[in-house]
């Protein structure tokens, strides 16, 4: 009687995880995709026929917390692109001397954090869309591949807004970005742009001539040592004696950050309901 009973017991979880597959996976899939796509109007990717793009020009004062005014800035942010910008820089060591420089309108400066994150988020919803809705799936391993497939992607892309990879003084110096100033900083200034989290950062540093023998060239090698406090110019050495980030909070970062999280709580949850029953050693072949 108790083999039978077990029998019975094995049967029913057989005919539930088959149930499964057949009818709650496609369902989940379809909940994923619909976030996966709404999340898409807010980057510079392809979208699917019949949604809008809520990508428009918005523009915000970067500001500092500590109230300090080294760096001001008005910045005009479309997608991944600052298309606009005013900033106002004051010198570290002269108070009184000011910089300003513009980011023009017709060379911007591509955020390629906000890029690579769209990206990650196109990849995983072409990984969920390229699923037949009239396919069955034949066994949980398959579901959970699916899963760590976008998964991966959507871990990319967070990760991406929320841990900016921040360029060596060196980096900055040579950086293409910086062809979108007009006019070009002084030497002694070099800024970064960068995301983390919902917010757009500016970071500026000021540097000091320390060593001057003779004019400086644009083909220097970097710097053998790493002390990211030096930038090394051929025979010239400058050394950071100030830096400085201003910031502004993007409503749409911060939305896009909450459907990549959500994104992945429900593939989890559907790993999830996979995983119970990988516990019973049920034979995933349809009978």
């Amino acid at each position: 009687m108790a083999e039978d009973s077990d029998g019975e017991e094995r049967l029913s979880l057989e005919d539930e995880f088959h149930w499964l597959l057949k009818e709650e996976v496609h369902p989940i899939l379809l909940q994923l995709q619909q976030l996966l796509k709404e999340n898409t109007r807010r980057f510079n990717i392809p979208i699917s026929v019949g949604l809008s793009k809520l990508i428009k020009p918005e523009t915000f004062v970067l500001s500092c917390s500590n109230g300090a005014d080294y760096a001001k800035g008005v910045v005009t942010l479309v997608a991944d692109s600052i298309c606009r910008a005013d900033l106002s820089l004051r010198m570290h060591r002269n108070a009184n001397q000011v910089a300003k420089t513009s980011i023009r309108e017709d060379i911007p400066w591509k955020l390629q954090q906000v890029q690579d994150a769209g990206n990650h988020l196109y990849s995983a919803l072409n990984a969920v869309s390229r699923i037949d809705v009239d396919y069955e799936f034949q066994t949980g391993t398959e579901v959970t591949k699916l899963m760590d497939e976008v998964m991966n992607q959507l871990k990319k892309g967070r990760h991406q807004l929320l841990n900016p990879i921040h360029p060596s003084l060196h980096d900055l110096y040579f950086s293409k970005c910086s062809k979108s100033l007009s006019p070009p900083l002084p030497q002694e200034i070099l800024i970064d742009f960068y995301v983390q989290g919902n917010k757009l950062n500016m970071s500026t540093y000021f540097l000091h001539l320390a060593h001057s023998p003779k004019t400086p060239s644009k083909h220097s090698a970097p710097p053998t040592d790493k002390n990211l406090n030096v930038l090394e110019l051929g025979p010239m050495k400058y050394e950071l004696t100030g830096q400085y980030t201003v910031h502004c909070a993007v409503p749409w970062l911060g939305e896009a950050l909450t459907l990549f999280t959500v994104a992945l709580q429900t593939c989890q949850e559907l790993k999830n309901k996979i995983e119970v029953f990988s516990t019973y050693r049920i034979n995933e072949a349809n009978p």
